[in-house]
């Protein structure tokens, strides 16, 4: 069984992959706007799940993939509660905290080849009639702690665990004083510093110096965002209903419920 995040860490109440996502709820006004014109219906089935070859390019999937290899691997083997780091407590709940946020266009579009090429068919129709924006429990946890989409896990999942203490997060700012914005410095200290734990063991330690770069520079998040945005996935009702509510030209980032209802079979 292989477990794709770390523990969670009980000195750290938030984890990077729950991060605030106030600013970036669209689904409380969509959902309602959907239901009101009837579009949510009990036991839809997406339209994704109707295209019978993978719907990422592989072009696409290959500059992802590149993205994702540069991450460092991480064990956690020695987790004494697996897949805790995946479930929300009262508190992060209460905050407007979210499992697996945040979850880009692209690779929203790449779990979903993955579940539909791993998991049968009533699974399948479970895992994309998920429109709950923010559920307490990540709906990829298995029962025994695992993830059951781990080689397609985004982002914001791998990166977490890689450190184990908050002073080398500071230590990889500082030395970016004089190199990028100070706002990226503040984005990455406001985020990586929940992303320590001290119980996950690192595999790829020639890795981290330049994955720390690539993380307080933007690079990563540069380059998921554009390629979200030159994606063409949704239908043209469907982008404009998001405009309308949203007032932004494209769903670039959110979570796997918010992704999922925009994406509903009327």
């Amino acid at each position: 069984m292989g477990i794709a995040f770390g523990p969670h860490c009980k000195i750290q109440s938030i984890a990077a992959h729950r991060r605030r996502i106030r600013r970036h709820c669209y689904l409380s006004r969509a959902k309602r706007l959907l239901q009101y014109r009837h579009l949510l219906k009990a036991q839809k089935v997406s339209d994704l799940l109707q295209i019978a070859s993978p719907i990422l390019p592989e072009e696409t999937r290959a500059r992802l993939n590149a993205v994702y290899a540069q991450v460092p691997a991480v064990s956690c083997a020695g987790c004494d509660a697996p897949g805790s780091c995946c479930e929300l407590t009262d508190a992060e709940y209460n905050d407007d905290f979210a499992t697996m946020y945040p979850l880009y266009a692209v690779e929203y579009i790449n779990i979903i080849d993955y579940v539909r090429s791993h998991f049968d068919p009533k699974k399948q129709r479970e895992l994309l009639n998920t429109v709950e924006e923010r559920p307490r429990r990540c709906p990829f946890l298995t029962p025994e702690g695992g993830c059951s989409i781990h080689p397609a896990r985004p982002l914001t999942c791998r990166t977490y665990g890689i450190l184990n203490q908050v002073s080398q997060v500071n230590a990889t700012a500082e030395s970016a004083r004089d190199q990028v914005p100070y706002q990226w410095i503040s984005s990455f200290l406001s985020t990586e510093r929940y992303t320590v734990c001290p119980k996950t063991k690192l595999k790829e330690a020639t890795k981290v110096d330049a994955h720390m770069k690539a993380m307080v520079s933007l690079e990563y998040e540069r380059e998921l965002i554009y390629l979200s945005d030159t994606l063409n996935w949704l239908d043209a009702d469907r982008l404009e209903l998001f405009q309308q509510i949203t007032k932004k030209t494209h769903p670039t980032r959110w979570t796997w419920g918010g992704f999922n209802a925009l994406t509903q079979k009327p």
